[in-house]
């Protein structure tokens, strides 16, 4: 019998077992998880970005708009995405009611969660931080 210390200098590999690499291929195409993680992933650079920007014009002051140092570019950079991740959650929501993947409550918060981030997409846009 060998020892985990053995197999590792004889450079034997570790094979992944197939069940885990069909279950990660199948939730990364599944419209279900992908409507959620556009959610989550919109909450999280939406209160990203705003706590970012507040932290960077409370320490660097109104010239940070102006000479725009990384940290600021970088900030700035956050409302495309979250527009982006806006659309993609408004697209899961949308196949969401239609194909009911999941409870009626489920789909209220999910649908909430989008109209919200369509409302910040919107107020961005408003206040110049999304250009075409």
């Amino acid at each position: 019998m060998t020892d985990r210390r053995t197999r590792q200098r004889t450079g034997q590999r570790h094979e992944v077992p197939e069940g885990v690499v069909h279950g990660v291929k199948r939730r990364l195409t599944s419209p279900q998880w992908l409507a959620r993680a556009a959610g989550v992933c919109l909450s999280g650079v939406s209160i990203g970005f705003v706590v970012l920007f507040v932290f960077i014009v409370e320490t660097a002051g109104d010239l940070a708009l102006i000479t725009r140092p990384l940290p600021m570019r970088i900030a700035l950079a956050l409302p495309y995405l979250v527009a982006t991740l806006a659309v993609g959650t408004a697209a899961g929501t949308l196949l969401a009611w239609r194909y009911r993947y999941w409870t009626r409550p489920v789909r209220i918060h999910q649908t909430v969660l989008t109209l919200l981030g369509l409302a910040f997409s919107w107020q961005l846009w408003t206040l110049g931080f999304l250009s075409v």
